[in-house]
């Protein structure tokens, strides 16, 4: 099954933080993400593990 990618503001609702916080996490690398030309998208269930744990093991 693939898994949904979704957009910065997508994965910021679902964490309840600000775009800005989200894009600071990635450029820190904090999460795993995904760029499709010069879009960043996110795996949903990244976001979800990152939710529950406060980061994502890699």
């Amino acid at each position: 099954m693939e898994s949904e990618l979704l957009s910065i503001r997508e994965a910021s609702g679902l964490l309840g933080v600000a775009e800005t916080t989200l894009r600071d996490w990635v450029y820190q690398k904090r999460l795993p993400f995904y760029r499709l030309g010069r879009a960043i998208r996110l795996k949903r269930e990244d976001i979800l593990k990152f939710r529950e744990k406060g980061r994502v093991e890699k």
